[in-house]
């Protein structure tokens, strides 16, 4: 590493180098940080950053802050020349700094409630600006990762990027194309290993041999696929991933070379992936992608995920511009197919994004910047406050001479060094809220969102949230100083003169901003309270089956073991007959695909009698093998007809039960019973049940049209087993595990778990959002009752000799409090009204952009408007109360 690499970063330097007033402690400051750099640096150069920009802050603070409390001709005085011309702009600045800083500590409380005030928005902020960098901008680390491409084949309306493309136009894409390199196709793999240790389910993926290179990794040990182990025959080659190789096997060197079992069938273990490397979501293993000839040639099957590295000199708008002809021949070719679908080409980063994972941080970051509005706000409303009690001193400065720029500009000096001064507690309060949200992350889904570790306060982070934070000094400073920089001369000069901080200019300013904390507050409460009404809805709501007394779990046949459909039938059909056998178990099913499962199984749909008027875009609909009892299991309603019976065997009449969405959608005027439906290219089945529907996946698989077979007649190689026990399901976990290996004591089983703790699981991200934005919806109201308060305390202060009038010329106290919480009452209900506008217009991108997680309710808004209506009109009576218990004869000598 070059010398260049350990420099601290030069704006820090640069800025403490003018906070040392001497050559000597320039030196000796300097040398002695830019060593402690170096070291730090060599472990972790972001974190090394952020240390030297926090010794460099707080060194030249200190220091600023001791030459301010300098008697003013102390440090005149020990100057040993004149100034020159050229350092009268510093040293004007330095002034000014230094008079700036002896007015913040004149007044450390109000200095202490600015700062705090700040630190929550730019601490709100900076948290999920440090979530954006992480988990958009910068999720994964491999080299050159600029030039690593992901392609998805999808028509126009389509918003997935993964798994989009067939074999069959993979291998043509790879041929045709010169502008990607090492073009790969990437498969989920379910890995069931034996040997040396328990049973064990893994995560893996059948790759293309261009798969590491494309990515630009090399095996710590070992080597690469060969582009001949694609083949049939030979692909029983596998590389371990670095965590699995020290875990299971104890970082043998000697595996590599050595054969391991793996889904019943040896692999030679060919290499060890790098330390750190799990892509994509968390593999554990690679083995080569190898298609049959059945499976090469198949186009409507779109499993694939397809990644790439631009050739040298080419760029993504090359390989758009390639892909677009590449796409379009294929059109044309395969029209039954391919018409309507189109090749697009994304960053590793943009290709790999989780579909909802960006609406959501957006909803989170416009949430973040207005809670630091709203902190603007209140400081701007307090430092129109203190420019009101300093009115007399800058009428004597503009008075004797001072321009109005210059008045301007300390005032901004002052804004800005108080938003400095910030940034500290603000990276801390990002700390503490990264710590609380990485630790909410159930471990099983944190492989499955890439830069999750990555997430943590750094160098970056720090110079967004002072950038930042020099923004908000403009936005809440400015008016203020103009307005401060403008006294009535003549009346602030008299003693006494209290039209001066009383002016209707600055009181309608004021106003203005409590009416703006209100209606900036509102909306972000409304999206609280729908967050909070979503999850319930999604945990405890209606999902079409009785969550409650169910245990689940998953396995993955060996297809060693299992290689035929007769062995996976025996299989279900003795591990339901032992589940069910258990004390307690009220019944049990097995199933492909569970409600609530990470995957999903979709065929395209036949209907007999209607064909498809456009064969590249048939209807599709879920599908689902199931045993006999699935239904009861669940507590699904069977709405018409019959569930499954053990006459629906693979020697019988080719059966189906189809959701109630399915038979609305395709047989609307008729009954369903008795009508012929093809799922994907399988045999034609009739239908002799309608069931009701069931909110398979929260985000995208709600009440959509499902066709189940019976699992005799369609034996899958994965399943889940789901028991209904008569009490606690998770009593039964260590039976359920005894009879599965009383089936076959070598198939592991994973995700062992009851429903309700699975449906919490999948349900994570909406829960994420909905604490996100409590918090933010807490921080608003917070803020927001601390401005009305403070406002209306100015009001009250200001308006304390009229409140003697008053009471002097027959006002009750209960007539003054309704004089002020009258004023309260105005400007809360102008800023709701702003902000049920805001709310409803918010309620409706939100729902779209987040694709129905978040639905939009007026209620809510009403509900949630009234409530912050009434804790601001409490918020105004305090003061209200205060002002009320005035004596007269004290308010008429009121100044």
């Amino acid at each position: 590493m070059s010398s260049a690499s350990h420099s601290p970063p030069r704006p820090a330097e640069r800025l403490l180098a003018l906070a040392l007033r001497s050559d000597a402690q320039r030196e000796s400051v300097l040398g002695d940080l830019h060593e402690e750099y170096a070291a730090r640096a060599v472990s972790s150069g972001s974190r090394a950053a952020l240390w030297y920009w926090l010794q460099a802050l707080s060194i030249g603070l200190r220091l600023c802050a001791s030459a301010a409390l300098e008697p003013p001709g102390r440090s005149a005085n020990s100057a040993s020349s004149p100034p020159h011309r050229g350092d009268s702009l510093m040293r004007t600045l330095d002034v000014e700094v230094r008079h700036a800083l002896r007015a913040l500590i004149k007044r450390p409380a109000l200095t202490g409630i600015l700062v705090l005030t700040l630190a929550l928005g730019l601490g709100a902020n900076a948290a999920i600006f440090a979530l954006i960098d992480a988990l958009v901008l910068r999720p994964f680390t491999m080299d050159g990762v600029d030039q690593i491409v992901v392609l998805s084949h999808t028509r126009d309306n389509d918003i997935d990027r993964q798994e989009t493309v067939s074999p069959a136009d993979f291998l043509d894409i790879r041929a045709q194309t010169d502008v990607v390199e090492h073009l790969a196709a990437a498969e989920w793999w379910s890995v069931n290993l034996v040997g040396r240790d328990e049973p064990e389910a893994v995560l893996g993926f059948q790759v293309s041999a261009g798969f590491l290179p494309a990515l630009g990794v090399q095996p710590a040990r070992g080597r690469n696929f060969l582009p001949d182990e694609e083949t049939q025959g030979r692909h029983r080659r596998v590389i371990l991933g670095h965590g699995l190789w020290q875990r299971r096997f104890a970082g043998d060197p000697s595996i590599v070379g050595s054969a391991i079992q793996i889904n019943g069938a040896p692999y030679d273990v060919v290499g060890i992936a790098p330390e750190g490397f799990d892509f994509p979501w968390g593999a554990q293993l690679w083995a080569p992608l190898s298609f049959d000839a059945e499976a090469a040639a198949r186009r409507r099957s779109r499993y694939l995920t397809l990644v790439g590295r631009l050739a040298p000199g080419r760029t993504l708008d090359d390989a758009r511009a390639q892909m677009a002809v590449i796409g379009a021949r294929l059109e044309e070719q395969h029209p039954d197919t391919n018409r309507g679908y189109h090749i697009r080409v994304h960053t590793l980063a943009q290709g790999m994004l989780d579909v909802g994972l960006g609406p959501i941080l957006s909803l989170w970051q416009a949430s973040a910047i207005f809670v630091l509005l709203i902190a603007c706000a209140n400081v701007a409303n307090l430092l129109l406050a203190r420019g009101a009690e300093r009115q007399r001193e800058m009428a004597v400065r503009l008075a004797i001479g001072a321009s109005r720029s210059r008045v301007v500009r300390e005032l901004l000096i002052e804004s800005t060094i108080l938003a400095l001064v910030s940034v500290p507690a603000a990276l801390a309060v990002a700390h503490v809220s990264l710590g609380v949200l990485r630790g909410a992350m159930p471990p099983k889904l944190v492989p499955f969102v890439a830069g999750w570790h990555s997430i943590d306060v750094d160098g970056r982070l720090f110079l967004f949230t002072a950038s930042l934070a020099v923004a908000a000094a403009l936005v809440f400073g400015l008016v203020p100083a103009i307005q401060a920089a403008r006294p009535r001369l003549a009346e602030s000069l008299k003693e006494g003169g209290r039209s001066a901080t009383t002016g209707a200019s600055r009181l309608r300013l004021r106003r203005g901003l409590v009416i703006g904390e209100v209606a900036l507050a509102l909306p972000l409460l409304v999206g609280c309270g729908l967050s909070i009404l979503s999850v319930q809805r999604f945990l405890n709501g209606p999902q079409g089956y009785n969550v409650d007394g169910l245990l689940t779990m998953q396995l993955v046949l060996s297809e060693g073991s299992y290689p035929e459909e007769a062995a996976r039938r025996r299989f279900a059909e003795r591990a339901v007959e032992q589940l069910q056998s258990i004390p307690g178990a009220l019944h049990a099913a097995a199933v492909n695909i569970m409600p609530a499962a990470g995957g999903n199984s979709t065929r395209t749909i036949e209907i007999d009698g209607r064909p498809n008027p456009d064969p590249a875009n048939p209807p599709a609909a879920d599908y689902r093998t199931a045993t006999p009892g699935i239904f009861e299991t669940l507590g699904i309603p069977i709405l018409a007809g019959r569930g499954f019976t053990e006459a629906d065997r693979e020697d019988g009449q080719q059966v189906a039960i189809v959701s109630q969405s399915f038979a609305q959608r395709h047989w609307p005027d008729v009954d369903p019973l008795g009508k012929q439906v093809q799922p994907g290219t399988g045999p034609w089945l009739t239908v002799v049940g309608v069931c009701g529907d069931v909110i398979h996946n929260w985000f995208g698989r709600r009440n959509y049209p499902t066709v189940y077979r019976p699992l005799a007649q369609a034996p899958p190689s994965s399943m889940a087993l789901l028991i209904r026990g008569s009490g606690d399901p998770a009593a039964l976990a260590g039976e359920a595990r005894r009879a599965i290996r009383a089936v076959d004591p070598a198939q592991p089983l994973f995700e062992v778990m009851v429903m309700t703790e699975v449906l919490r699981e999948r349900t994570t991200g909406v829960r994420y959002v909905a604490a996100i934005m409590t918090a933010f919806g807490g921080l608003a109201l917070l803020l927001a009752v601390i401005g009305v308060y403070g406002i209306m305390t100015f009001m009250v202060t200001q308006r304390t000799h009229e409140i003697g009038v008053r009471m002097a010329l027959g006002a009750t106290r209960r007539d003054v409090v309704r004089l002020a919480v009258g004023q309260t009452s105005r400007l809360t209900l102008i800023g709701a009204a702003i902000g049920v506008v805001l709310s409803v217009a918010l309620g409706r991108i939100v729902e779209a952009g987040l694709l129905g997680i978040i639905s939009s309710d007026l209620r809510v808004v009403a509900v949630v408007a009234g409530t912050l209506v009434t804790v601001a009109l409490a918020a105004g009576y305090i003061p209200a109360r205060r002002a009320a218990a005035i004596d007269p004869v004290i308010a008429l000598r009121a100044e």
